[in-house]
């Protein structure tokens, strides 16, 4: 591939500092290359503005590259440079070794409410920061987060998609399948934008797949313009009608019925997910009765029935203060049975952590000791010695002394198991 005659390919000196080593992606909007920084001996991770983009454009690249690089954040992958190399725009970013939640959930499918519910709280850290600094995302999808070895979750690809702004690169400001219903309008993005972005990617976490099945980018905005927030529910049967809630509000097609900031929506997914968040029903007071009450002079009648009932009161309690006292034992009752409980989610966590959880929570191994047994699955990918799998599968019932099992992913576990 040539721009202007330029080759981009593994070995090129970019700047006279970043060398190409291997291209890690490309789409419309560009290339991504891991490269290395020479000047200080590190891996970087350059994109390479796509070749058919005009002048305009790529003037906005350079100063939504420098707009981004003030989003200094955890879980934001950091802009360190940007440049012009002959006719070639490129920024350099921070390499993040790991996986896009695109391959994990490619991999794993659906993940556990308490695993999906972490990370999107991790990406709305990371909005409410860029948004706090004047950045708006434009392209929050699954694609555009990386989770690292550790297990944090970065959010990458600011710049090219906040910098297409104009009627003519309409194809550019974001993926159709994740873009917000009024961006396909045409309306100017707003932090609401990145709401319903990041609900997208809530609902493809804990459903394992899109929220819109269409293929025709025609039938995708249509849909986006005209049908109600997708079920999550309906793809996946079981899951808690509140979490449901809150995603289908981040969801909203009008961006002000929206949580108004990512962090909210992390937290009420977060609090749903732990069963604390319950909705409140409007209290209806019931409608006034109207009372008809005829006039028939003083009313001496109800006064004496008033004193008849005193007398026999007295009465009744003159008779009962004669009887032997005698004592009143309650019934036996029968013995209570153990409040239900859910086994934990601990999938995808350290072997460690999720030992303790298993035994704070009360499960044993088959001797009955507090000890969590565990084996590792060949083949399975992910962070070596985290949790792939549990026995019993979370959201089961179980009583106190319950045995439980991980499997893991392969790695030295021997030296951190707590529970073999």
């Amino acid at each position: 591939m040539t721009s202007a005659g330029t080759e981009r390919e593994a070995g090129r000196l970019l700047g006279g500092r970043y060398r190409l080593v291997e291209r890690i992606d490309e789409g419309g909007a560009g290339e991504v290359w891991r490269a290395r920084d020479e000047r200080l001996g590190r891996d970087v991770a350059v994109k390479l503005l796509g070749i058919e983009a005009d002048d305009a454009f790529r003037e906005r690249f350079t100063d939504e590259a420098r707009r981004a690089a003030v989003v200094s954040h955890p879980n934001v992958v950091t802009v360190f440079d940007q440049g012009q190399d002959g006719p070639d725009a490129y920024m350099v970013m921070e390499h993040v070794r790991g996986r896009t939640l695109r391959e994990v959930v490619s991999e794993r499918g659906a993940l556990g409410p308490m695993e999906a519910a972490r990370i999107v709280s991790q990406v709305a850290d990371a909005l409410d920061a860029a948004h706090a600094a004047g950045v708006i995302h434009c392209d929050v999808k699954p694609a555009n987060v990386i989770l690292d070895q550790r297990g944090t979750a970065k959010l990458t690809d600011f710049g090219v998609a906040r910098a297409a702004r104009g009627p003519a690169e309409h194809d550019l400001i974001g993926t159709p399948r994740y873009i917000a219903p009024e961006r396909i309008e045409g309306k100017p993005p707003t932090p609401a934008s990145d709401v319903y972005g990041l609900g997208l990617v809530a609902y493809e976490l804990l459903a394992g797949q899109p929220p819109f099945d269409g293929t025709d980018t025609e039938d995708l905005l249509r849909e986006r313009l005209e049908a109600p927030p997708p079920s999550l529910r309906r793809a996946r049967p079981g899951i808690a009608a509140e979490i449901d809630l809150v995603v289908a509000k981040a969801l909203s097609r009008e961006p002000a019925r929206r949580y108004q900031t990512a962090g909210a929506f992390a937290r009420d997914l977060l609090d749903a997910v732990r069963g604390e968040r319950t909705q409140t029903m409007p209290v209806v007071p019931p409608p006034a009765r109207t009372l008809h009450r005829e006039r028939r002079g003083p009313r001496v009648g109800s006064a004496l029935a008033l004193l008849g009932v005193v007398v026999v009161l007295f009465a009744l309690v003159l008779l009962f203060m004669g009887f032997p006292r005698v004592a009143v034992l309650p019934a036996p009752s029968s013995t209570p049975q153990a409040t239900a409980r859910v086994t934990p989610d601990v999938t995808g966590k350290d072997v460690n952590e999720a030992a303790r959880m298993l035994l704070a929570a009360g499960f044993r191994d088959a001797q009955g000791r507090p000890q969590i047994p565990w084996e590792v699955q060949p083949g399975a990918k992910g962070t070596p010695c985290t949790v792939v799998s549990q026995q019993p599968p979370s959201g089961t019932p179980y009583q106190n002394g319950a045995t439980a099992k991980l499997i893991l992913v392969p790695g030295n576990c021997a030296a951190k198991g707590e529970g073999d």
